[in-house]
């Protein structure tokens, strides 16, 4: 589950479009001496979209039923809320991410697996705040784990429009660990874009879900107070 043939795609694709933003900083950010620095201290509140790529072992206990699902693609929203507990250099706060994939199984029927996290991270930012790298991160932390698997059946006639029906649900948790690096583009004197690149990974270690690993790309509007 954790070859490196399997994270190589994933890892490059997510450090291509990392390197790509890095480039367009050079270009569209303004030379310090016009633009005032983007200093960050108080609170933060985020919001983030994008897409990830996933993989789930399912049936741990059962040799014979083991899944290793391989690399799947998925959407990652994101929900941050947290606190400079440094000014301008350590960011502590919670982040909520999750990727979602679903799968036609035996004729319409669906399988739908959700993995959420709710992450205490600390971000780094190491370059000078005068210049292009003050926008540049890493963060790295831990926290709650929870996956989900819904199986889903066709129906007709809703009155509400539902196309399909959950029939059977089961939610368990664990740890979650979270590495990533960042970039962020200030637009105004507390608002910033950027986007990041992370890897998540979930050790559940129950009935249904063993682990999984998620590497979302997101891109991020952050507000500071």
């Amino acid at each position: 589950m954790h070859s490196g043939n399997r994270h190589g795609p994933v890892i490059r694709r997510g450090a291509g479009i990392l390197a790509l933003l890095l480039a367009m900083g050079l270009v569209l950010v303004p030379d310090a001496g016009a633009d005032p620095i983007h200093r960050r201290d108080g609170v933060i509140f985020g919001i983030g979209i994008g897409v990830s790529q996933g993989e789930v072992t399912l049936f741990p206990g059962d040799d014979d039923l083991r899944v290793e699902s391989g690399w799947k693609s998925g959407v990652a929203p994101q929900l941050r809320l947290g606190y400079a507990v440094v000014k301008n250099r350590l960011l502590a706060m919670i982040a909520n991410q999750q990727w979602l994939y679903e799968q036609g199984i035996l004729a319409e029927d669906k399988m739908r697996i959700n993995a959420q996290n709710w992450n205490l991270v600390l971000h780094w930012y190491p370059g000078n705040l005068n210049n292009f790298w003050g926008g540049l991160y890493f963060q790295a932390g831990a926290g709650y784990a929870n996956n989900r698997l819904t199986l889903l059946v066709p129906i007709e006639d809703d009155p509400h429009g539902n196309k399909f029906e959950e029939i059977y649900k089961v939610d368990e948790q664990g740890v979650a660990y979270q590495f990533g690096i960042g970039y962020e583009f200030r637009l105004g004197k507390s608002v910033a874009i950027g986007t990041q690149v992370a890897y998540v990974h979930q050790d559940i270690d129950g009935t249904i879900f063993e682990e999984s690993d998620v590497i979302p790309i997101n891109l991020t509007l952050n507000w500071y107070w």
